[in-house]
């Protein structure tokens, strides 16, 4: 539980106005109202001050706080203020309690509290553990209203900066305040910080400088009622009305027993707030010729300066270091207990500044040998390594190694590459060499960093082993893509690497054939066949893990190679291994066997196995793995015509990415596009584009295409044609230089000539639909060939366009991709009608509109609805539920609300607060037209 706090002190002059904000941001909490409050300023001028008070202003009233403090040591142990924090709420409780703080997704913030974590299956730990550290917080809550606060917030680490801004935008569902301390400035270099303090929407307090009238109140306090208007006027501007430092010059009196008549006014300044430092550095020598040795152990060990260690640091006796210390409390240098603190950081400052490098560098390698002989934390220990001199210390390598391996196991890789960059400096030896580089590499592809590549390729140069080597340029390999330049350039490593590997590991070998391949398929003018690609794997029985990736990788080969129903055999085969639904499965894996079973037109197949995917990642809190699965989905949802459906995944898939810029982190935000323009909402898919900065150029690379194909359908909607035209055909032209892209070439096709037409330039169009029908006669997929004689049928007109059309019907009947059969009959029927055959186009048309209706494509089923009233017929009553007005998120949580899973557990498994789920579970039941939770289901099916 939070720790004791002390009896509230003394008055504070001129701050009525930040207690009574206090006190209204407590009164808040305690009615259930979280928020965020900082207490923003420069050094000296009371933040900490505030921030006590507002804490024992809490513990007085019951609520529970937690409190940690920032420390300019301490900034690279990654999640060291988040332990300080949380910790104590887990320490010394029953295992009952503690198994209900940490039910559910709080499970996965455990490895930040253990001094060795477990290494996690999932690729996005660093969410993860942010999701598990936000509901031990709401776990915590259920208890009562709970108050944080951070102390010299501006000195945390930078995990836990984002932790504190993950738990800021969220706190509007809980009873919880957080309080921060923030030095005024110091968000100019950190931006998660300056995201904490101006997006979150916190209660900002600027304390202000005393005033005149408060720095007379305080020096006559201190010196005496005879102090003279002159006296504390100069007392005022020599510390521009800074509390700590008219503390100090007013201490500096007091200790020198200068009764105010004494005191020159005139040379006042002399004392402050310059001299302030020197000041307290004359006190600590004049208590004891040990006692400056004690003050810079504390400063070097911050907040790990407990008395014992400190003096074994110092090198003074336990009992000597006590006398110092107390001695040290009365001069205001230290604050009171244990462990050692001093009462400001200005003062700590003063302290660890007056050293020279040379001798800060000696503290710390000697504290980091202390901590280590004391089996302290490795993040601890390497703290104070950071700091020290390389000196080609294999046990230095060992401790960064492992602090570094905890980090990444407990969500901050950022942490893990400054470990790892520091045990490279040291450095390795030769036979540790290879391995530090890949675990180097690996922390900064977790980040982003671009040397990545570079350190994971010499981590396989410099490798002895065959084994080591093929490591390192398998990781290469996937980190690498789909740069197609990297892999060719990289095409020989992994050739020979796997031949190298080949007697000592087969699921090696097996990988980097998939890596080759890979490699392949990014380079179009390189050789390569269907059929020998075909016959590697035809005797693979496809059981383990990277025989069902090269698979996957065969049957992408074959969406180009080979017809469609053997891509879709080879997917099949492809996802027979269970770590394809697991977060452990290889992201491109997955993507390979869905894109290949979406294009086969095996739907249930693959939402099936997307479905396992998505509850394995909603359990395991793998962002990465969720998102990606989502979006996969929302593809098979929007080929098989399920629009809505399509759209709930493919926003939820977005919304986890954090909406990023870079489409190639959101491949979802296309399907969104795609379900928007066919369901008659291209205005907000245009607004979209804008908001993503992708209205204007796409970057010329290969995953810009399926961007350039989602802009151009939405700007033809909204008939923007000329504009359209240029996407699809700049789409085409791209499509035309790779393989991997062939599949998405009809759909571009199709859209292209809808805009050909749009323009008045049939032959254009013409020429599209016979391209498009000889592509899909050659590939063997009904879906494209339906709707290349569909867009043929409509090109043509007359009879032969009505044959055309009438084989495309029949072509699309028994496919699942239910939108495009729809269109076909729409066509048809429209078709029939033109040709006076109102008879035969009735049936035809009303089967469209219903099937559009289905589907939820509003703009074929009113153009459907048109063509039917024109040839005399009466459309059908539509069935229109108030489910078709639920919105994406709406939608997918009252299908998990349907399907039985309370509201905790939604808000868990979609990372969003219980609030979130609260308010659209509100709103879908007020447009379903229901009540209670268990009419969900009834409502949904109708």
């Amino acid at each position: 539980m939070a720790g004791p706090h002390p009896p509230e002190q003394s008055p504070l002059f001129d701050r009525e106005y930040d207690l009574a904000a206090l006190d209204d941001a407590l009164a808040r909490t305690r009615a259930g109202a979280g928020g965020v409050l900082a207490i923003e300023g420069p050094a000296g001028i009371g933040k900490t001050m505030l921030i006590d008070r507002l804490r024992h202003r809490a513990h007085a009233s019951g609520l529970s706080v937690y409190s940690a403090r920032g420390g300019e040591v301490e900034r690279d142990f990654g999640f060291g203020v988040v332990r300080q924090l949380l910790e104590r709420a887990l320490v010394g409780v029953g295992d009952a309690e503690r198994a209900r703080l940490l039910a559910g997704a709080a499970r996965l913030a455990e490895p930040v509290f253990s001094d060795v974590a477990a290494v996690k299956d999932s690729g996005d730990v660093a969410f993860a553990t942010l999701h598990g550290l936000y509901w031990l917080v709401a776990n915590l809550t259920e208890r009562g209203p709970v108050v944080l606060t951070v102390d010299d917030a501006h000195w945390a680490d930078e995990p836990s900066l984002r932790f504190l801004l993950h738990l800021a935008h969220r706190l509007g569902g809980l009873p919880a305040l957080m309080v921060l301390t923030v030095r005024t400035g110091s968000d100019r270099h950190r931006p998660v910080l300056g995201s904490l303090m101006y997006e979150t929407g916190p209660v900002i307090l600027r304390p202000q400088p005393l005033s005149a009238t408060a720095v007379a109140r305080l020096v006559r306090s201190r010196l005496g009622a005879t102090a003279s208007d002159e006296l504390c006027w100069a007392c005022a501007e020599a510390t521009g009305g800074n509390p700590f430092l008219l503390s100090e010059l007013l201490g500096e009196f007091v200790r020198e027993r200068r009764s105010p008549d004494a005191i020159d006014p005139g040379a006042v300044d002399q004392v402050a707030p310059d001299r302030i430092a020197a000041a307290v550095l004359l006190r600590v020598s004049r208590l004891h010729p040990q006692a400056p040795a004690l003050a810079r152990a504390v400063a070097v060990l911050g907040g790990d300066g407990g008395l014992a260690l400190c003096a074994r640091l110092a090198e003074v006796t336990p009992r000597t270091a006590r006398v110092i210390a107390a001695g040290l409390v009365d001069l205001a240098v230290f604050g009171p207990g244990d462990p050692l603190r001093f009462t400001h950081p200005i003062v700590r400052t003063a302290i660890y500044e007056e050293m020279s490098t040379a001798q800060r560098a000696d503290l710390h390698a000697r504290a980091a040998r202390l901590l280590a002989d004391r089996h302290a934390d490795p993040g601890a220990v390497a703290v104070h390594l950071m700091v020290t001199d390389p000196s080609g210390d294999p046990d230095v390598v060992d401790v960064l190694r492992e602090a570094a391996r905890a980090a990444m196991a407990g969500g901050a890789p950022d942490t893990a590459v400054a470990l790892l960059r520091r045990a490279l400096d040291e450095p390795p030896g030769d036979k540790e060499l290879p391995a530090v580089l890949f675990e180097l590499g690996m922390a900064e592809h977790e980040i982003g960093d671009d040397d990545a590549p570079g350190h994971l390729r010499r981590a396989g140069q410099t490798a002895s082993d065959p084994l080591g080597r093929a490591r390192a340029y398998i990781a290469l390999a996937w980190t690498t893509h789909p740069d197609a330049r990297r892999q060719r350039e990289q095409l020989p490593l992994y050739e020979e690497a796997a031949a190298d590997v080949r007697a000592h590991d087969r699921e090696a070998a097996l990988e980097l054939e998939a890596a080759r391949l890979g490699a392949l398929l990014l380079n179009p003018d390189l050789p390569v066949r269907f059929e020998n690609e075909a016959d590697r794997v035809a005797d693979l029985p496809a059981l383990t893990a990277a025989e069902c990736l090269l698979r996957s990788f065969v049957a992408r080969r074959a969406l180009e190679g080979g017809p469609l129903h053997m891509a879709g055999d080879l997917a099949e085969q492809a996802a027979a291994h269970p770590a394809l639904v697991s977060a452990g499965g290889h992201p491109l894996w997955r993507t390979n066997v869905t894109i290949c079973l979406v294009e086969a037109e095996r739907y249930e197949v693959a939402e099936h196995i997307l479905s396992r995917a998505i509850r394995h990642a909603e359990g395991n809190g793998s962002l990465q793995w969720l998102a990606r699965a989502l979006w996969l989905r929302g593809l098979a949802r929007h080929r098989r015509g399920d629009l809505r459906g399509a759209e709930t995944d493919a926003r939820t898939s977005v919304d986890l990415h954090g909406m990023t810029v870079d489409y190639t982190k959101s491949p979802g935000l296309v399907v969104v596009l795609d379900s928007l323009a066919d369901q008659g909402r291209a205005g907000e898919g245009e607004a979209l584009l804008a908001q993503k900065g992708m209205d204007g150029d796409l970057a010329p690379t290969l995953f810009s295409v399926l961007p350039l194909i989602a802009r151009g359908r939405c700007r033809a909607a909204l008939g923007d044609h000329v504009r359209a035209r240029l996407d699809l055909l700049d789409a085409l032209a791209r499509m035309r230089s790779s393989r991997g892209m062939f599949p998405w070439a009809a759909d571009a096709e199709v859209a292209l000539f809808d805009v050909l037409r749009a323009q008045g330039d049939a032959e254009g169009a013409r020429a599209v639909a016979e391209h498009a029908l000889s592509a899909a006669l050659a590939a063997q997929s009904r879906r494209r060939i339906g709707a290349a004689l569909r867009i043929s049928g409509v090109a043509s007109g007359g009879a032969r366009g009505i044959e055309l059309l009438r084989r495309a019907a029949d072509t699309l009947a028994e496919s699942p991709a239910l939108l495009w059969r729809a269109q076909a009959y729409v066509d048809l029927g429209s078709a029939l009608r033109g040709d006076g055959q109102t008879a035969r186009a009735r049936p035809v048309l009303r089967d469209g509109m219903d099937l559009a209706h289905r589907c939820g494509a509003t703009p074929l089923a009113d153009r459907a609805e048109r063509e039917l009233r024109a040839a005399g017929g009466r459309p059908r009553r539509r069935a229109g539920t108030g489910a078709d007005a639920l919105t994406a998120s709406e939608r997918r949580i009252v299908e998990l609300a349907a399907s039985g899973v309370s509201n905790k557990e939604i808000a868990q498994s979609m990372f969003v607060t219980l609030r979130t789920v609260e308010l659209h579970l509100s709103n879908a039941y007020a447009k379903l037209g229901i009540r209670s939770r268990h009419e969900l289901a009834t409502a949904l099916a109708n």
